[in-house]
């Protein structure tokens, strides 16, 4: 006799599938890198040239830092209007990072500005995990009603 589906049932078959629910930030990197083929490089001095997005600061003449964000690795192809800041801009920056490496790109951000997003990256990656996560759960939930083993509750 079928059983009926509840959240618990599909969130225990999830967690077998080695889905977590609400797992850390390194755990969904992993997951980006496996999923993906996604890197983030938050520790080299420098960004290694392979990069698809590269996040550091610069120094002007007058001696003001402004950041740039680019996904390009030489100064001659910067597009000063879009990858460049005057401020470190930590949610334009975790956005720019989360769209690359989730599009299978690698990523570089100096360490020293990770120190400084490091925190609001977390929370945005959690939340795009969230969404994944949602779609996962959608997913298991048909899965298992086809196999006729579950019913659903009208």
């Amino acid at each position: 006799m079928a059983e009926l589906l509840t959240d618990e049932i599909i969130i225990e078959k999830l967690n077998e599938d080695g889905f977590m629910q609400e797992p850390d930030a390194n755990w969904i990197l992993e997951y980006i890198n496996d999923e993906y083929g996604g890197e983030l490089d938050t520790d080299s001095s420098w960004a290694k040239g392979h990069e698809d997005r590269i996040i550091y600061y610069q120094s002007t003449a007058d001696m003001y830092e402004v950041y740039i964000s680019t996904e390009s690795h030489d100064h001659k192809d910067l597009y000063f209007e879009q990858d460049v800041y005057y401020y470190m801009d930590a949610n334009q920056f975790t956005q720019d990072v989360i769209d690359s490496i989730t599009s299978g790109g690698s990523s570089w951000v100096d360490p020293n500005i990770w120190s400084d997003m490091e925190y609001d990256f977390n929370y945005e990656l959690e939340a795009w995990w969230t969404d994944i996560y949602d779609e996962l759960f959608e997913q298991k939930k048909e899965e298992l009603l086809d196999t006729k083993e579950y019913y659903e509750e009208n």
